[in-house]
């Protein structure tokens, strides 16, 4: 499938770029039998325009295609609280498929759609707790030297 949709794509390249040049060239005859030098340099101007706003739309249809949520700016919240933090991040789920880790320094998020990012935090720190509702999920982490608390 990906395959035919990349022949597909340098086939519409091909003939955009066939199209380009068919355009250009009456373009520029036009303005030459109309006004002479002028009108070419018009014209040549005229067509350079046009290929130039051709490949920024296309460059922008293409960032658009190959928009993937997994690949997008993600945000998140680390918030001090005592002697650990507390992530907030909005994860793709569902929530079985979200998952946290934390090995040494950095704290490793798993989610849906192949979504996976990594934060550093603090060495000493250990998890205590994550909760994930309505695609928002929260992560507890405590400082291996205070104290634990019950969680029930």
């Amino acid at each position: 499938m990906r395959g035919q949709r990349e022949k597909l794509g340098e086939l519409a390249d091909i003939l955009s770029i066939i199209g380009i040049t068919v355009v250009a060239l009456l373009i520029i005859l036009l303005f030459k039998a109309k006004a002479g030098i002028l009108g070419m340099v018009l014209g040549t101007i005229a067509v350079v325009t046009l290929i130039y706003w051709l490949k920024e739309i296309k460059r922008i249809f293409k960032k658009e295609e190959g928009y993937s949520p997994g690949e997008a700016e993600w945000f998140y919240d680390l918030i001090k609280e005592g002697e650990g933090l507390i992530l907030i991040a909005k994860v793709p789920g569902p929530a079985k498929e979200v998952n946290v880790r934390l090995v040494d320094d950095v704290l490793e998020i798993r989610g849906g759609r192949n979504f996976t990012r990594r934060v550093h935090v603090p060495k000493d720190l250990r998890l205590q707790s994550k909760s994930y509702t309505n695609g928002v999920l929260h992560v507890k982490l405590q400082s291996m030297n205070a104290p634990q608390q019950d969680t029930r």
